[in-house]
């Protein structure tokens, strides 16, 4: 039987019913009958058309997750690899931004000084660099036993025999001198070997051995400390002179290495 049938023969029921005090216009049942039927087919339209578009739904999230997946494509057409696979899809790359490298600025230059020379006190001059071959700076002064320019202790060039004796210095000094006579010291020969006595110039010479000048010059010195320590030195047949300002002068006896091996101070015009 056709639905619609069904639903004509029961409205007819409902109407023909003696408990529904109601007359039906003429003609109402055919315009019930005819709504009931357009609301059927928009229901059916309406249940059509969401099937549709849940059909195309899930066509269009089936396009999107192939496209996000490369898997899908993958297997759509046979490789020869076959890929490995991962438990993520790769994340997006990111490209960190570029800045316009800055040009680097050179350190600034270090200020260099120079160290200028105090000027010499009023009245002084200043000495010119002394060469290479010599030292750079005079000797040290003699700190301990000094034969001087003018003699030793209570010794003194130019002393008579008797003044020299009197003194207490010489060792066996019983007689007097007839000609250059050497006496030795009473202290022993440690600083002084000898000194030597003229009948006329009384003392002439002394003979060092560990005393040293006031110049700090001496047994053991150089040839060139001599030179630094006496400018106007000159050189003799293996010994070298220089003055001491009294008249008298030091002379310095050296060996095959320029080295002092003995001294003496010598007064003119000697024995």
């Amino acid at each position: 039987m056709n639905p619609d049938d069904e639903l004509g023969d029961e409205l007819r029921r409902l109407f023909d019913d003696d408990r529904l005090a109601i007359t039906p216009v003429p003609g109402a049942e055919s315009t019930i009958v005819r709504g009931a039927r357009r609301r059927r087919r928009r229901r059916t339209a309406v249940a059509a058309s969401g099937g549709v578009l849940t059909a195309a739904l899930l066509v269009t999230l089936g396009l999107a997750a192939a496209r996000q997946d490369p898997g899908v494509h993958q297997a759509a057409r046979p490789t020869t690899s076959v890929p490995a696979a991962t438990s993520e899809a790769p994340g997006p790359v990111v490209v960190p931004p570029s800045f316009p490298e800055l040009p680097t600025q050179p350190p600034p230059p270090v200020p260099t000084t120079t160290a200028t020379p105090a000027p010499p006190p009023a009245g002084t001059t200043r000495t010119s660099s002394p060469s290479s071959s010599r030292p750079s700076a005079r000797p040290e002064p003699a700190t301990g036993v000094v034969l001087g320019p003018s003699g030793y202790r209570q010794l003194r060039l130019g002393m008579s025999f008797d003044e020299a004796k009197a003194t207490g210095m010489l060792d066996d000094a019983d007689t007097a001198p007839t000609e250059c006579t050497t006496y030795r010291l009473a202290e022993g020969a440690a600083n002084i070997a000898s000194v030597t006595i003229s009948p006329s110039g009384g003392v002439l010479v002394f003979a060092a051995t560990g005393a040293r000048t006031p110049e700090n010059a001496g047994t053991g010195s150089t040839v060139a400390e001599l030179r630094n320590a006496y400018p106007d030195l000159t050189a003799g047949a293996g010994n070298y002179s220089a003055a001491t300002g009294s008249g008298a002068s030091y002379t310095f006896y050296v060996d095959s290495t320029d080295t002092v091996v003995n001294w003496e101070l010598v007064a003119a015009p000697g024995c």
